[in-house]
């Protein structure tokens, strides 16, 4: 299994600490959120791994490079006017056909929650924190344990959690992926979208299943996030 992470963006609202690093860079209780990804990924056996970097890439690579030997990087140039769908396009030569793991760089999570989602029984798979309802997270409907929907835009009556930003995809389900976010980058040059739009209309043709989360995580936008993680994860 691969594990691809999307890790270009500006993080503008964790300034000024993301004035000199990328936000995937700033740390959680001394360690950055991008090596507790790889981590995570190394201690459930996924080594490899890539990183789409963009905003100060030359200090993460750097960074990443002293302490990892196997991890791979693709540049994403225009990360200043593209959005992460953009960044998974960039890597398409690599994921698609494979089976393969999808992350945002911005999420704090313990790597237990990996172990879940690799079981087999989850052959495409969001982890989804159920019951959960914010404005900042991907929400998530569901008929069963299988995903109807995937959007911001979900209304709560609907929705049965939030998304976590973690995706399992199988061989099938990375063509039908990369199909989609094909379609959005070549066909209608929307360059600035949301992978879970393209996620969104795979679903109507690929089976998804909730993955029960086991463990904590939190997405990191904002200084308010940040101390919240370090709360969190403070043992």
């Amino acid at each position: 299994m691969k594990a691809l992470i999307l890790a270009a963006g500006l993080g503008t609202r964790l300034r000024p600490i993301t004035d000199t690093r990328p936000k995937s860079m700033v740390e959680v209780n001394g360690k950055p959120i991008i090596f507790k990804q790889i981590d995570n990924l190394l201690e459930n056996g996924i080594d490899d791994i890539i990183i789409v970097a963009g905003y100060k890439s030359e200090m993460m690579i750097d960074a990443t490079n002293k302490r990892y030997d196997k991890v791979k990087f693709i540049i994403n140039d225009v990360y200043e006017i593209t959005n992460n769908m953009y960044s998974a396009y960039m890597a398409i030569d690599h994921m698609y056909g494979s089976e393969f793991l999808l992350m945002n760089a911005d999420v704090f999570y313990d790597s237990v929650i990996l172990k879940e989602l690799i079981k087999n029984e989850y052959s495409n798979s969001i982890v989804v924190e159920e019951g959960i309802y914010n404005d900042e997270n991907m929400k998530v409907s569901c008929i069963g344990d299988r995903i109807m929907k995937i959007s911001k835009l979900i209304p709560e009556d609907d929705a049965y959690g939030v998304s976590i930003d973690i995706y399992k995809f199988s061989k099938e389900g990375s063509k039908a992926f990369f199909d989609k976010v094909k379609e959005f980058i070549e066909d209608k040059k929307e360059l600035n979208q949301w992978t879970e739009v393209a996620l969104n209309e795979v679903l109507k043709s690929v089976e998804f299943k909730q993955c029960p989360l086991n463990g904590r995580w939190m997405e990191i936008d904002n200084h308010e996030d940040l101390k919240r993680a370090e709360n969190i994860f403070n043992d």
